[in-house]
């Protein structure tokens, strides 16, 4: 099974209570860092069924979810169907480009999929309105344990540094704010997760 398939096969289950909870926990930490004051043209990248960025879908006049999954676009769907602010595209940002600007980019646990990840920070500047930014929460460098089948779920990077970022930044060009904002207890070991905000 490859990442793809697997994220379509698991779209129905994907809610589970605990990443629910987990999820909430993640938005709730970023939105106090983001200090979002006014209404935001907002994207989540990678939003999956949007247990994520949806918790901060009070703060957008517009919201676009995009994924590659179709499997949890549609679960995303059914959740916004009555929201006339929040669409979703299926969009792989990495080969294809979108004619769209944005005054905030979320990202929750996508980017360890990507095949290279400091060229996504350029191409989301690009997107980026004047004064624009873009928060990434994702695993702190890890072992390879956190996922339980690396391969058959798409999993391309073990987590990141902070000093990995901070060339991320320097090469588009943007400072980064990082913060470790979640600890994970699992297999017997403590994952961090982080918040990088680009701007």
């Amino acid at each position: 099974m490859t990442g793809a398939s697997h994220f379509n096969e698991m779209a129905a289950v994907w809610d589970s209570p605990e990443k629910i909870q987990l999820m909430k926990r993640l938005a709730d930490k970023t939105r106090k860092v983001l200090n979002l004051t006014e209404s935001v043209d907002m994207m989540d990248f990678g939003c999956g069924t949007g247990l994520f960025g949806l918790e901060l879908a009070d703060k957008a006049k517009t919201f676009l979810g995009v994924d590659t999954s179709e499997g949890m676009l549609d679960a995303f769907n059914k959740k916004t169907v009555d929201a006339d602010h929040i669409s979703s595209k299926k969009l792989d940002l990495e080969k294809e480009t979108i004619d769209r600007s944005f005054d905030l980019i979320v990202s929750s646990m996508a980017f360890h999929h990507l095949s290279s990840p400091m060229s996504m920070i350029g191409k989301m500047k690009n997107i980026l309105r004047p004064g624009g930014k873009l928060a990434i929460v994702d695993l702190d460098k890890e072992d390879g344990t956190f996922h339980s089948n690396n391969e058959g779920m798409g999993v391309k990077h073990f987590g990141f540094t902070e000093l990995e970022m901070q060339v991320w930044a320097q090469e588009a060009g943007m400072t980064l704010n990082h913060t470790i904002i979640n600890e994970v207890y699992k297999n017997n070991k403590t994952y961090r997760q982080f918040l990088a905000v680009f701007f």
